[in-house]
This record gives C-alpha cells, structure tokens and sequence, in this order.
C-alpha cells in the first residue's frame, strides 16, 4: 500500500523504513508476525513447512505465471520490475488481485487466500470423513470470496459438526451412513447466488453472508439469516433459488458489481490514516479496533463515530479512498495527534495481541498426510 512521506509528501510503499525521496524514517512501517513470509521465496518455504500437497494438486503456483485454468498465483513480471498476483477462474480468465512493487503486500495476498483454503480444505475433510491421500478429485460446492471472519465461520461450523457427531455418535452408529448424511445434511449450507423470498432479492456468498437489496436505500445492504429462517439450510432454501447469476429479470442491480461486495472483497477495510470530507477530519482504523473516529472542533477532541453517521462517501471503501489524506499526523491535519489518543493507545495493545494470537495459532494451517485436498471444492467462478 503506498502512504504519503510526512515530510517531503512523496508516495511511497509502507513497507519501506524510510521515503525513498527524502530518506525520513518510515513511522508507521508496516510489520509482520514472525512466520509471516513477506517474499516469494518466504512463501515457497512457507508453503513447503506445512507439508501442502505438490502445486498442481492445490493449484496455488508461488513465483510462476501460469496460463491454465483454475490456477492461483504469485510472480514477479521481470519486463516491469511488477508483482503479480492473479487467479485463472474456471472458464481461463484472468482476474488480477495485486500488481505492483511491493513484493510484501503481493505475498500477503496469496498468503491469507492459500490459508483460507487450508481451512476450507480441512471443513471439507471433516465433513466428508477425511478421505485419506493427497489427489485432486472434482466436484463440490463452490465456495466464496475472503473475508475478515471468513477464518472463524469455518472454525465454527468445523466445531458443531465436531459436537453433533460426538452427543449423537451411539444414535449415529445405529442409524449408519444414514445417520451421518443427516448430521451433514443439517449443516449444509445453501448454495451461492440469487435467492428470491417475501418480495425481497437476497444474496449468498459465504458460509454464512448474505446481502438484501434495500429499495429504500437503493443499493446492497448485509442481511442476518438466522437458523430459524428458511434461507439458513440448503434444503429449505433451495426452493427460493434463483440461480447463481445476474440477469435483468431479477429488477436489481447486479451483486457483484455492488459497493456491498467491493467492500466485503476488500474486508470492509480502509487505508489506516486520515480522511478529510468537507472541512471534517476523520481517522480510521482496522475495524475490529475500532473503526471510524471524529475530530470535533467544538471539544477539540476525537471521539468515536457510528458507520451510520459517517458522510456517504467514507460508508465504502471504494467511494472512501477518494477522501483519504495521510496515515500520518502533522499540524496541517488538525490539533491534535490522533495516535496519542487513549483509542490508539488501545488499538496499539489490541494489534500486538492479534500478532502474538497469529503467531501462536499458524500450526491451524499444516497439512496432514491423511488429509485429501479437492481443489473442485474451490469457487473457480469469481474473481478471488
């Protein structure tokens, strides 16, 4: 991600110590935890120390430019000094997550992509018996693009599963294959796409996201899908189905070309740092910290604001970055240094404890060799 230099205003990667212009320091440098590979090569060995079934088994091909169809991938364009990281959906096309010079954000890409489909990968097992060998079969359910809770909804539903077959495992044994395809069938989610119910346009694109089209509104909104609604099973949702894509018949506007999932692509994240937005300065950060923060001039201080009372603009990423100003403070920006906050001071604790947990939680991702990798599983039909 390129910031702006404090002191020369020059842009430059925030990965670098210091501002290639003018040679200030870098304050805010971007860090990583310690198994965190930030090089192509990192991410060889990172990928070889978890003991990942051969490239062509996950499709995930690090430092080369591969051409076939559903193909994940990280390489270093030598004609433009570029990295690149891409996915070849299943028809062959190519959708482009990152290109740039800043090999550290290009591995992060593929990195967090690759450790998600560990996880999936190993929902699948469980939820299949855990066919033993590392081949590739075809077939499964596609899956959908990331997102910041992604890792902990396939832990969840990986944990219910778990405690279902435990209570019921003397009833599972009686019943046999039956009782086992009911306990899977229980959790079974509904497939992705358009789903038509109550006059209502809903979406699915997740283990368990869901977006509506507000007419209110006017655009993509998320929607909560409780167990007690019919959209929660495959099985009693499957009559709502409209099909997995757009067409002007639905009288909506496509989901995939929405703000809602631009947001959710990007984790509902913005650039760290200030914002300005008619003469109001603003600063964000990661929003599990704490999101959006206001400076009031009437107060002279910060204080927290709710995303329903932002200005339109900073309520999605993409309309957001037009309005970003620096991840820096200076006497240009306001008063008062918003990273000597108490809020900052929190979200400083809060960041080093999620490294530490990050760290400490990377064994989630080794492979076992009686695991069995299905890369058919995989979403081949969108873009990341």
């Amino acid at each position: 991600m390129k910031i702006k230099c404090e002191y020369c205003g020059s842009m430059f990667d925030d990965t670098l110590e210091n501002c290639p212009a003018c040679g200030a320091p870098n304050q805010s440098v971007r860090r990583s935890t310690a198994d965190q590979p930030t090089t192509i090569e990192g991410l060889k060995e990172w990928y070889e120390s978890k003991g990942l079934p051969p490239e062509d088994v996950t499709r995930f091909f690090i430092g080369k430019d591969i051409r076939e169809a559903k193909a994940f991938g990280i390489y270093k364009d030598e004609n433009s000094g570029n990295f690149i990281v891409y996915k070849n959906k299943a028809d062959g096309t190519r959708a482009v997550r990152y290109e740039g010079t800043d090999e550290a954000y290009a591995v992060n890409e593929l990195h967090t992509r690759l450790k998600q489909e560990i996880l999936e990968q190993k929902a699948h097992n469980i939820a299949n018996g855990s066919a033993s060998g590392n081949t590739e079969t075809s077939g499964g359910t596609p899956n959908s693009n990331p997102a910041v809770s992604r890792k902990n909804k396939i832990i969840f539903r990986i944990i219910i599963i778990a405690l279902i077959v435990f209570f019921a495992g003397p009833f599972v044994t009686a019943l046999g294959f039956l009782g086992v395809a009911k306990v899977i069938e229980y959790v079974t989610t509904p497939a992705n796409g358009y789903y038509q119910k109550d006059g209502n346009v809903y979406y699915h694109f997740d283990l368990s996201d869901w977006a509506v089209y507000s007419e209110e509104e006017g655009e993509w909104i998320g929607a909560t899908i409780t167990s007690s609604d019919d959209l929660y099973q495959e099985k009693t949702a499957s009559p709502y189905y409209y099909g997995s894509t757009w067409d002007a018949s639905l009288n909506v506007p496509d989901f995939q070309q929405s703000l809602y999932y631009d947001d959710y692509q990007k984790g509902f994240e913005n650039k760290k740092g200030y914002y300005n937005v008619n003469d109001t300065t603003y600063y964000y950060m990661p929003y599990s910290y704490g999101g959006w923060y206001c400076y009031d001039d009437d107060v002279s201080d910060w204080s927290p604001v709710s995303k329903n009372d932002l200005p339109a603009d900073l309520k999605h990423c993409q309309t957001a970055q037009d309005f970003w100003y620096t991840p820096t403070w200076d006497t240009s920006v306001g008063n008062r240094d918003f990273e000597q906050t108490s809020f900052y001071k929190d979200y400083e604790a809060a960041s080093e404890a999620e490294a530490k947990s990050t760290s400490d939680s990377d064994s989630d991702y080794s492979w076992s060799s009686t695991d069995s990798w299905d890369s058919g599983g995989t979403d081949w039909g969108s873009d990341w």
